[in-house]
């Protein structure tokens, strides 16, 4: 006896549970390996990485300098702009979650600043003083 042809949802729903399974038996190696990438791409540099920074920085400023971008291939000057403007946009979409606002920070239109306080009660303070 031939098995009943399945139905496009229920071809769905199998492929759904086989795909769930193989992610769900390959999480802890995947976890484990984003946690050690994870662990040494995100802590800060050592001491001992200092010296190799500032030297890739003076490598970056001589080549500005020294116009090495005008020998530059097609393609390698769109890898560099491609990379710089990650760069760029990473640190804006970093300010706009620092802040949690896109345009700038919200600050209460009855926000008045401390030093401004200050300022009044000492003019307050003064024109007691004179009555």
């Amino acid at each position: 006896m031939a098995a009943p042809k399945l139905g496009f949802f229920e071809k769905i729903a199998n492929l759904t549970g086989a795909l769930y399974r193989h992610q769900a038996a390959q999480f802890p190696r995947r976890f484990a390996v984003l946690k050690a990438v994870g662990k040494h791409e995100l802590a800060p540099p050592r001491q001992a990485d200092w010296p190799a920074i500032k030297a890739d920085w003076a490598k970056v400023q001589k080549f500005i300098q020294t116009g090495g971008y005008k020998n530059l291939t097609v393609k390698e000057g769109l890898v560099y702009t491609a990379v710089s403007l990650e760069v760029i946009f990473w640190f804006f979409i970093g300010e706009m979650i620092g802040r949690r606002y896109i345009f700038g920070y919200l600050v209460p239109a009855d926000y008045v600043s401390k030093s401004t306080k200050k300022a009044v009660k000492e003019q307050e303070a003064l024109a007691a003083l004179e009555n």
